[in-house]
């Protein structure tokens, strides 16, 4: 695209921004942060303090990407602050009216980018901050990850164990598990919203947000399950453990499997929301 049609992408993802940042609908993240120290923060600080051992400060994200429970809350969380978009008022329609319906898109995606990777990140420096005097900077994973269990066998089956299971560190640097983590966590939150984007160009919003709750819901229940048909849904493909098993070298599904899943998924959303760009009709409800 030329220069001046970049810029307008440019203009029409900051403005939506501005308005997002200021969203009442940011209240949920203060809940979340309250969730995440009960049940990732609080218990990895008390399997330290009998460790006797700092955590390393990247470690409570990790448990974030691999935790059964948070990482359930984690696409719910992002459908709600991404309810109502793409933005549909008089500015919206403006543009729409001034621009290319395409470059609006284009916008609508620059937009989904710079919120997922703005929670993500987020929630990385977050989750470190809120770990206090009980982390370090580490790029290995400590010991109270990789040894509680045999210091306290009779605790194999407690739920701090459960956060960074043995099928991730047996596998995987903790940098790596960081990096994995927050990239698959990254595409599944562009895939949700690729569907409100394309729904809402189809003036179908409600099908939409009913769909990513699907997705989300049953991949929930696939991966509860370990069923072989969870790795058709998302959510088993942004768990990096859950490629794994616990000791043998042999993934129980490739990495870059999720990867090519992922990125095959999202642009084939977004090259329907441009095909649908050129039916829309703005002003429209729905």
């Amino acid at each position: 695209m030329p220069g001046k049609c970049w810029s307008a992408v440019y203009r029409i993802a900051i403005m939506d921004w501005k308005r997002w940042i200021r969203s009442s609908r940011l209240i949920v993240c203060g809940i979340l942060l309250i969730f995440i120290q009960i049940q990732i923060i609080d218990p990895m600080q008390e399997a330290a303090a009998l460790m006797n051992s700092k955590l390393s400060v990247m470690e409570p994200f990790t448990a974030l990407g691999n935790s059964g429970v948070i990482v359930l809350i984690l696409p719910i969380l992002f459908l709600v602050l991404m309810a109502g978009f793409p933005q549909k008022d008089d500015i919206e329609l403006f543009y729409l009216i001034r621009c290319d319906k395409r470059i609006w898109v284009w916008g609508q995606l620059l937009l989904a980018i710079l919120i997922s990777a703005a929670l993500i990140l987020s929630l990385l420096i977050l989750s470190a901050i809120m770990l206090g005097s009980s982390g370090e900077w580490n790029p290995d994973y400590s010991v109270t990850i990789t040894q509680f269990t045999a210091v306290y066998p009779e605790r194999s089956g407690s739920y701090v164990v459960q956060l960074i299971p043995e099928n991730l560190y047996n596998h995987m640097s903790l940098s790596s598990a960081v990096l994995h983590t927050g990239l698959l966590l990254f595409l599944y939150f562009m895939l949700l919203a690729m569907i409100l984007l394309l729904s809402a160009l189809m003036n179908q919003r409600l099908y939409g947000i009913l769909m990513d709750g699907a997705l989300i819901l049953l991949g929930t229940v696939g991966c509860a399950m370990r069923t072989g048909w969870m790795w058709g849904f998302p959510m088993a493909h942004t768990i990096p453990w859950l490629h794994y098993t616990a000791y043998l070298r042999k993934p129980v599904f490739p990495l870059s499997g999720s990867y090519f899943y992922f990125l095959i998924l999202d642009l084939l959303l977004f090259f329907a929301c441009m095909l649908a760009a050129k039916h829309y009709q703005p002003g429209r409800k729905g």
